[in-house]
């Protein structure tokens, strides 16, 4: 009993102090810590470039990565295929990600089978439309393996 007593305190003022830091600002942490993980698959490698193609507005190459019936979040919006992206968002957000800078501060990808899932914090600065831009953001991306190819089926952006 004693040492359940003694596990559980331990734990618990682990689980806090890793509350507590995970919720520090961004310039007290973010700079000593070196968080990638996974770039380096076939998969990883299928996010990059999806990236970069957003980044350079090679839109032909961000449709293709991405499967048809992709589902895209991002704040209270939704798109529910990869031409209804392209229809509405695609050319703002390549014109977004051209006019700023985002660097990335955290990015795992996770092979599991046929399925990948991509996790990325970013912190993003720049001029938009007039507006300053300066915000950290999160980004969650599912991939499927088919035909030999990474394709992005899910999209969850959030700032």
């Amino acid at each position: 009993m004693k040492i359940n007593y003694v596990l559980t305190t331990v734990l618990s003022i682990a689980l806090l102090s890793f509350s507590t830091f995970a919720h520090e600002p961004l310039k007290s942490i973010e700079h000593s810590a070196t968080h990638f993980s996974g770039l380096d698959t076939a998969a990883g490698r299928s996010v990059l470039a999806y990236h970069e193609a957003l980044s350079n507005g090679q839109a032909d190459d961000v449709m293709s990565a991405l499967t048809s019936e992709v589902i895209i979040l991002e704040g209270s919006r939704i798109e529910r295929s990869a031409e209804e992206y392209r229809q509405h968002h695609l050319h703002g957000d390549m014109r977004f990600s051209a006019a700023v800078k985002t660097t990335t501060i955290e990015h795992h990808v996770r092979v599991y089978g046929d399925t990948a899932v991509s996790i990325a914090r970013s912190h993003t600065l720049g001029t938009y439309k007039g507006k300053q831009i300066d915000k950290q953001g999160n980004e969650t991306l599912v991939l499927n393996l088919i035909n030999g190819h990474w394709k992005i089926s899910h999209i969850h952006w959030s700032h």
